[in-house]
């Protein structure tokens, strides 16, 4: 290269650094890494746009956000628990997907995790009662797989002796039909008594049936509701000689009661391997009530549907028999989703209010007769009907979600609202537009596809507060004197944390 050349280039360069100068900022470029803040993590997220987007929003609340609270960093200092503390209670106050308890408490569930967490003999049950949007297992099969896979359990759990349908995860076939009576029925199905079972409904035998129950082996079909080792028959009132023999793994096993029994009674027999089939052969008179394939631990979730009921029966079941059951069950968590069937027939704001009152008081039975079990409600999902020619939201179905939130937490009971999870008003239309379908073109029942969506976001509040509940076991130290375990933060910091979990707001 000539002299001249390299003149040239220097020249050239001393040029474009003076441009440089004319145009950079006198304070310079500002580099600093932004690290989104609890208020930005958890803002309220629009549900006005494409449908997954909104539902992925609720869901990144709490689920990206817990997934980089690391045991470690939660243990590593105060500093670290105030902030993951923040995290925590920032959910009750921000998330659509929150629950909403009794007084302000986030920790209502904590005595169901710690029954999860404890138990190491017999089966634990949920009891999730709903109408037809939980039909074919639809949600509790989520619900229960979750559950199972983190505390152990395998099975179905509760099925009833004559179903009135099937469902996706056992076949069930009997020889013969019998009287089937359903405490949410009609006359026809009613009893002249109230000994219904806790299934809600009871079939009456004289004779003899034999019932065949047959996990399917469909992909929808969770793998641990496939297998169970441990089969329960529970019955009552039953004439001297009842004879119950089961098969499975080709050996039959026989139990007779001898005498005649009033009230409840359990047979109930352990396999030393787990089948996926298993037969009842079933001889003399008595009420039956339900069966159960579990396993000799762990957790099942009892999915018992009533369709077109209002969830307004619970009062019509005998109490010490109801009471009974749930004892024997080991119920530590009771869900209750209803109000979709309650819609239709409300025309008023005094028809509400008489709703409210009426399935206050199923939520004030249940508490007392076995108030060693908590009680979650799930309010109905939106329902779309033609108003005035155009399709929209049913009349009256904010006002009955807002009935039954209040009538839970006044009762002691938490609420998860589904409709606002859903998107809120006219978002059942969304969901039956959206590919796949998510909900039928009936415009009130999801389809498989959305009772998982709806399921999903469930348990991803349910892991939420269950994550809050081992985080504070982990770190109770921090929570013995706030202002002794954490001297370098101001009374305006310490008053920011929100120690106490009552002062906890979730309105």
């Amino acid at each position: 290269m000539k002299n001249f050349h390299i003149i040239l280039f220097i020249a050239g360069v001393f040029c474009l650094l003076a441009l440089l100068c004319l145009v950079f900022p006198k304070k310079g470029i500002d580099l600093t890494l932004h690290f989104p803040s609890l208020e930005e993590v958890f803002a309220v997220k629009s549900h006005q746009g494409n449908l997954e987007e909104s539902l992925r929003g609720v869901e990144s609340d709490f689920v990206a956000t817990m997934d980089s609270i690391s045991d470690d960093l939660a243990n590593a200092d105060s500093l670290a628990f105030v902030d993951s503390l923040r995290f925590y209670t920032s959910f009750d106050t921000a998330s659509v997907a929150r629950l909403s308890f009794p007084n302000n408490d986030p920790h209502l569930l904590d005595k169901v995790f710690q029954a999860f967490e404890e138990n190491t003999k017999g089966t634990l049950h949920v009891l999730h009662y709903g109408d037809s949007q939980i039909e074919l297992d639809r949600i509790s099969g989520y619900i229960r797989q979750e559950l199972q896979e983190r505390f152990g359990g395998n099975g179905t759990g509760l099925l009833p002796i004559m179903p009135l349908f099937q469902t996706t995860a056992v076949s069930q076939v009997f020889s013969d039909s019998l009287p089937r009576y359903v405490a949410s029925g009609t006359l026809r199905q009613k009893l002249p008594h109230s000994r219904y079972g806790v299934l809600a409904q009871m079939a009456e035998l004289n004779g003899s049936v034999t019932l065949t129950y047959t996990s399917r082996d469909w992909s929808q079909v969770f793998e641990r509701t496939k297998k169970f080792s441990r089969i329960r028959l529970f019955l009552g009132n039953n004439k001297a000689g009842f004879k119950a023999t089961l098969s499975a793994n080709g050996k039959d096993s026989t139990l007779v009661i001898e005498d005649e029994t009033f009230g409840l009674t359990e047979l109930s027999w352990s396999l030393k391997s787990f089948v996926n089939s298993c037969t009842l052969r079933l001889q003399g008179t008595a009420e039956l009530y339900a069966v159960s394939l579990e396993s000799s631990s762990g957790v099942v979730v009892d999915n018992i549907p009533l369709r077109g009921s209002a969830g307004t029966f619970f009062t019509g079941i005998s109490s010490s028999l109801l009471k009974e059951s749930m004892s024997r069950l080991k119920v530590p968590l009771i869900i209750m989703e209803f109000g979709g069937n309650a819609v239709p027939a409300i025309t008023s704001e005094q028809s509400v209010q008489n709703y409210k009152k009426d399935f206050a008081r199923q939520i004030q039975y249940l508490q007392r007769i076995y108030p060693d079990a908590v009680i979650l409600v799930i309010g109905p999902a939106d329902m779309s009907t033609k108003v005035d020619g155009e399709l929209q939201t049913y009349p009256f179905v904010e006002e009955v979600v807002r009935a039954m939130k209040e009538a839970a937490v006044e009762n002691g009971a938490a609420f998860w609202n589904m409709f606002e999870v859903m998107g809120g008003r006219n978002s059942m239309i969304q969901w039956v537009s959206h590919q796949p379908a998510w909900a039928a073109p009936d415009y009130i029942h999801f389809t498989p596809q959305g009772a998982k969506r709806i399921a999903e976001i469930f348990m991803h509040t349910i892991w939420h507060y269950y994550e809050y509940y081992a985080f504070l076991q982990r770190n109770s130290h921090w929570m013995t004197s706030p202002e002794e375990e954490v001297p370098d933060y101001t009374e305006e910091e310490l008053q920011e944390l929100n120690f106490e979990p009552a002062s906890v707001t979730n309105e």
